[in-house]
């Protein structure tokens, strides 16, 4: 499995990034902009992201629009017809419902509370149907 993450603060991206290490190939990036033009780029070379972790908080750009912006790609470029969206998992320290009801509508099919253990971070790969 391909793996994108994203997170502003570097421990959390290498954090992050060890863990998924055991369930694909991550690459870690620590800007939306850096992830959405690298998203799109492994899509047209044909080696889409299966799985995308998005913090909310990336220092002054908010995660949210750009997992929005990535469901308005993948809209317009009908990826859901070779069966090819990723599925996104907000990982951030954000836990008020407000936040976690605009990250669903913008389009991410899960949520995390930082600090990430392998245990909270197993549940929701089951949970949105990446692992068994």
């Amino acid at each position: 499995m391909r793996i994108l993450t994203v997170d502003d603060n570097y421990v959390n991206r290498v954090q992050i990034k060890t863990l998924l290490s055991e369930y694909g190939d991550v690459d870690a990036v620590p800007n939306g902009d850096i992830a959405f033009d690298i998203f799109v780029a492994a899509h047209n070379d044909g080696v889409p992201y299966s799985l995308i972790t998005m913090d909310i908080d990336l220092g002054g750009t908010d995660g949210r629009e750009i997992v929005a912006k990535i469901r308005d790609w993948e809209a317009k470029m009908e990826v859901f017809k070779q069966d090819q969206e990723a599925k996104i998992l907000m990982v951030t320290v954000k836990d008020s419902g407000d936040d976690v009801f605009s990250s669903f509508n913008k389009g991410c099919e899960g949520y995390l509370i930082k600090p990430v253990t392998p245990e909270s971070l197993k549940e929701q790969l089951i949970k949105i149907g990446l692992i068994d």
